[in-house]
């Protein structure tokens, strides 16, 4: 036991000594004299002892205290390790560090893996060669990867959880790549877990971009894209965003064994756009996907969509005259330009049939559709087709047709977008379009309790933001 443990046990008995011979004072001369006395007269010699420590306390002075003991530190110096033997202890113990991230839009794997911290040229060379492993090597944009490394960066396992985001499932697929334990070499096997549903509440205000701020507010960016499919037939984000305008929203957040997997599907959002407040609640109403309302019943369905692309800016607009960029001469510009990188997705703004799918001159690569018998769209310059792309197949809105370039008569990849009614191109911004039907009257009731809990959770996050303001 250590001198400083015993001072302490020592000091201890002292005060429990102290409080016990004052208590039994106080007694002793409570007793009148008579039974002082009897007491004294009838105490045999096993008594004396007891007696006289009474005696001796009671006579002793007030200056004497236990408390008053100076207690001394007594120093032992002891021998450590060197940090060269601790160095060769961690290097034997071959001890393991789970190491986890998400892939960065654009990041390459070699990258990820730079960023875990794993330092394993077999492992790289692995990922890079085998046919299985590349759905490793092909991860979207937010996708959780988890590591086991050793202190060195060798990898014991790496694994990730894939799937097709704009499907949501309720399970999707492991693939891990795993070290054997004999010879280094690895192997890839696949599992299937189930996916959890969870609700996320989020909310933003617009300072530059709709996406910047989604971003700001940690809302996935197939979150940020319904949001505007929920909202293009009653906001224009390319052009009628202001800074101050607020949104709010509602959203499915799928977890695989507690791990957040992807984003699924938006349930409700709430937009205020130039003080004017816009809503919109998914609903099953019976078809494929479902579709957004607002609260009356009012489809928020646009039988023709806004953009044809999805992440984008216009690069030049519908005129009846300008500065051909190629030739200099002055010429009408019957269509919208998106500027976008090569290869991005080119959806078709509405359900149709293909008219056209090929070559045609300056257009390039070029896809028309036919959706009504008024109304068509065209589609220039695209670096290549969706599968499928010939005419007579159907397409439905929003599905992939093909991929922005630069072929034909284009100076930098961009994709030329047309409407035409009748066969003559009107301006895609200002033109007259039909919209989609409301929802039936015997449906209303389902979609009022659709609608409560959802508002009420949106009214629940504007207290909060309310809350924090206050602050």
């Amino acid at each position: 036991m250590s001198p400083r443990i015993l001072s302490n046990r020592f000091r201890q008995l002292a005060a429990d000594l102290r409080l016990g011979t004052r208590l039994a004072l106080r007694r002793w001369k409570r007793l009148d004299r008579a039974t002082r006395s009897r007491i004294e007269l009838g105490a045999v010699f096993s008594l004396l002892p007891l007696s006289a420590a009474i005696a001796a306390i009671a006579a002793a002075p007030a200056a004497l205290d236990l408390d008053s003991l100076q207690s001394q530190p007594i120093v032992e110096a002891v021998a450590t390790p060197s940090i060269a033997d601790q160095l060769d202890q961690i290097g034997q113990r071959h001890e393991a560090f789970l190491r986890e991230a998400r892939v960065q839009r654009g990041e390459p794997v070699g990258a990820l893996l730079a960023r875990i911290g794993i330092d394993d040229e077999d492992a790289a060379r692995f990922l890079r060669a085998d046919v299985q492993a590349r759905p490793l090597v092909r991860l979207a944009p937010g996708r959780l990867v988890q590591a086991n490394i050793d202190a060195t960066g060798r990898v014991n396992w790496l694994r990730a959880f894939v799937g097709d985001d704009n499907a949501p499932a309720a399970t999707a697929r492991v693939v891990t790549m795993s070290r054997e334990a004999a010879g280094g070499a690895f192997r890839v096997t696949e599992s299937t877990v189930a996916l959890e549903r969870r609700i996320e509440l989020r909310g933003g205000e617009i300072q530059a971009s709709f996406f910047a701020a989604a971003d700001a507010a940690d809302i996935p960016d197939l979150i940020a894209q319904q949001m505007i499919d929920a909202l293009e037939s009653e906001i224009d984000f390319h052009r009628s965003l202001q800074r101050g305008d607020t949104f709010r929203a509602i959203y499915e957040a799928l977890y695989a064994g507690g791990d957040y997997l992807r984003p699924g599907r938006l349930l409700a959002v709430e937009f205020v756009n130039q003080g004017k407040t816009v809503e919109a609640y998914w609903f099953d109403d019976g078809s494929k996907g479902g579709g957004y309302y607002a609260s009356g019943g009012r489809s928020m369905k646009r039988v023709f969509l806004k953009s044809p692309l999805e992440f984008t800016r216009m690069s030049s607009g519908f005129s009846f005259s300008r500065e051909h960029p190629m030739f200099g001469y002055n010429a009408a510009h019957r269509g919208i330009d998106y500027a976008a990188p090569s290869g991005t997705k080119i959806r078709s703004v509405a359900s149709g049939t293909i008219e056209f799918a090929g070559w045609q001159r300056g257009y390039g690569n070029m896809v028309e559709v036919r959706h009504t018998p008024r109304h068509s769209t065209l589609y220039a310059h695209l670096q290549g087709f969706a599968p499928g792309m010939v005419k007579g197949a159907r397409v439905a809105q929003g599905d992939l047709i093909g991929f922005v370039g630069a072929t034909g008569w284009a100076t930098g990849p961009h994709l030329h977008f047309e409407i035409k009614i009748r066969g003559v191109q009107v301006n895609p911004l200002t033109a007259e379009l039909p919209g989609a039907e409301p929802l039936a009257a015997s449906q209303l009731p389902a979609l009022t309790a659709t609608v409560a809990p959802l508002r009420e959770q949106l009214a629940l996050l504007d207290r909060i933001r309310l809350a924090s303001d206050s602050r």
